[in-house]
């Protein structure tokens, strides 16, 4: 067969091949770590949907020469269940690029039936390729905040990532600079507020529970025990981000006021994963900030969305480009109520989680 169809089990070493080529090492041979890592995260994700399918381009010897990934999501929409897909994971052999795989995987997937889809790793690339088919940039999710907490770990951390070999002199040199603003409580960001109550470990049981009582929320994520603790599974796999903090809000008078979730690697700049307030959300970003510097976190940083957009001018609060977050949907109501304080749509909810592993 020629042209784009589901993806099945047994295409898995042909699209981990062509991640090989493309995206690792520039050799098409096989790679068992990603093909066990797609079938993880695609075809054996609890909530995949036979009517919304990952998909493979075939030439006409049969060769597997391109690949998009599609997760399907479930929503509540003011009472009534919606689907979203999420577009993740797109790669083309590059004896095919010219003729334009990558615009007819994207082309029949936004075609598909769900009522929203999704890609919120994008690059300006892609953002030029979605916006040909319809589809726009949700710009306030464009953006990333980071909450300075130690500047010198912090630049240490950065450089890092950057330069493996600095890493280590610029943290030895910063951290003097981080103890003396800590003594003198100037000359640096701010400590965070020691917030009142208490926080706990979050499981999947109290996770559903806390967000089936986000009535205010008209857009939402319809999530199910069997859902989160599959997705707490795949982010215990991130070793290389550290490790993962996930606990509930404070909860005076024992009412649940929300929730946070950010992996903490060794660079000390913690990742947020997902933040949710059932009303304000203060008191949960206080306890975010706190618990990451009790943890001896550098910097916290995380996507900017309504929950977090009470940040942005914050003392130690900067706010920078992030990966580009798009959108198509058939009904433009959904559109209008995406990036508002009336829905929540947080990074374990799209393209990240889906789409670290096949890179590694």
């Amino acid at each position: 067969m020629t042209g784009i169809r589901a993806l099945e089990r047994t295409d898995l070493p042909q699209v981990g091949a062509l991640f090989e080529l493309v995206m690792r090492s520039g050799e098409q041979r096989r790679n068992p770590h990603v093909e066990d890592y797609l079938a993880r995260v695609v075809l054996d994700d609890p909530w995949a949907d036979p009517e919304i399918p990952s998909l493979v381009h075939e030439d006409p010897d049969g060769r597997v020469v391109g690949f998009i990934a599609a997760n399907t999501r479930r929503l509540t929409y003011d009472g009534r269940p919606l689907r979203m897909a999420v577009s993740s994971n797109l790669v083309a052999h590059p004896d095919v690029r010219s003729r334009g795989v990558g615009v007819l995987l994207n082309r029949k997937l936004l075609a598909g039936p769900q009522d929203l889809t999704v890609a919120d790793r994008a690059n300006d690339d892609s953002r030029a390729l979605w916006t040909g088919l319809g589809g726009q940039e949700l710009v306030g999710s464009s953006l990333s905040w980071w909450r300075i907490l130690r500047a010198g770990a912090t630049a240490g951390g950065l450089a890092g990532r950057r330069r493996p070999g600095l890493a280590r002199g610029v943290r030895l040199a910063g951290a003097p600079l981080d103890a003396l603003a800590a003594r003198l409580s100037r000359g640096g960001p701010p400590p965070p507020p020691d917030p009142a109550g208490t926080t706990e470990p979050l499981t999947p049981e109290v996770l559903v529970e806390q967000v089936e009582q986000a009535k205010r929320l008209r857009l939402r994520l319809d999530y199910d025990v069997t859902w989160v603790s599959w997705a707490f599974a795949e982010l215990g796999r991130l070793t290389d981000r550290g490790r993962l903090t996930a606990r509930p809000g404070p909860e005076p008078g024992g009412r649940a006021l929300g929730w946070f979730l950010y992996l903490l690697p060794a660079d000390g700049i913690a990742e947020v994963v997902q933040v949710v307030a059932l009303g304000d959300p203060v008191p949960v970003l206080d306890h975010l900030v706190r618990t990451a510097h009790d943890e001896g976190a550098a910097a916290v940083q995380g996507r900017l969305e309504p929950v977090t957009a009470g940040l942005v001018g914050a003392p130690g609060v900067l706010v920078r480009r992030g990966a580009r977050a798009l959108v198509a949907a058939h009904d433009p109501a959904l559109l209008g109520l995406l990036g508002s304080t009336a829905s929540s749509f947080s990074v374990l909810d799209g393209e990240w989680l889906v789409a670290h592993g096949a890179r590694q």
